[in-house]
């Protein structure tokens, strides 16, 4: 099983975001669904940095599949990567978090909800004109309005579902660690090409 993937083919190549969930009420901080939470407020804050303190050891590897400051390392030098991020926005409706099963050794929560991903043209001008320049043409406003009408409607927002099941043990910076793959949202979310 994988994290939930949204494929992005930008003009300076391919590229995938990683989805994630927006804020829900305040929770106990040693109930296992305030890991759930604060992980994926991280995500959507794009706080990559704090996202493995959020896994087990064996599961740390997952962080990697929502940082998608990654893309800076495909892009050109001297391209705008940050205007690119800026542009994306994420929202998660969670209808519910529940926690299944818990003891000393292990919990389980049950996350039902949806998720989905927008774009705002503003902070993503710059990144185009960046684009076009580097390929020679002239950003001028014609070109710059193709290039934008594009790529909007390359990423037009969907919906997916949330719902899944997920294991955390016990931590030692956190009471309680992601220790299970995230299985959030449909089959086609997964791009195994990416």
């Amino acid at each position: 099983m994988t994290t939930p993937r949204m494929r992005m083919a930008a003009i300076g190549g391919s590229m995938a975001l990683a989805v994630s969930i927006a804020a829900t009420p305040a929770m106990a901080q040693d109930d296992p669904t305030a890991t759930i939470q604060g992980f994926m407020d991280a995500v959507v804050a794009k706080d990559f940095e704090a996202l493995p303190t959020y896994f087990c050891e064996e599961q740390a590897g997952q962080a990697a599949q929502f940082d998608v400051s990654a893309l800076a390392v495909d892009m050109p030098e001297g391209m705008d990567v940050q205007s690119l991020l800026d542009a994306f926005r994420f929202d998660v409706q969670l209808e519910s978090m529940e926690v299944i099963s818990q003891d000393e050794a292990e919990a389980v929560v049950s996350v039902v909800g949806e998720m989905s991903m927008d774009v705002d043209p503003e902070p993503l001008i710059p990144f185009i004109e960046a684009v076009i320049e580097m390929s020679g043409m002239e950003a001028d406003e014609a070109t710059v309005q193709m290039f934008t009408t594009m790529m909007m409607a390359e990423f037009e927002a969907e919906s997916e579902s949330i719902d899944g099941e997920v294991t955390l043990v016990p931590g030692e910076t956190m009471p309680w660690l992601i220790c299970s793959d995230l299985d959030f949202g449909e089959d086609e979310m997964m791009d195994d090409d990416m």
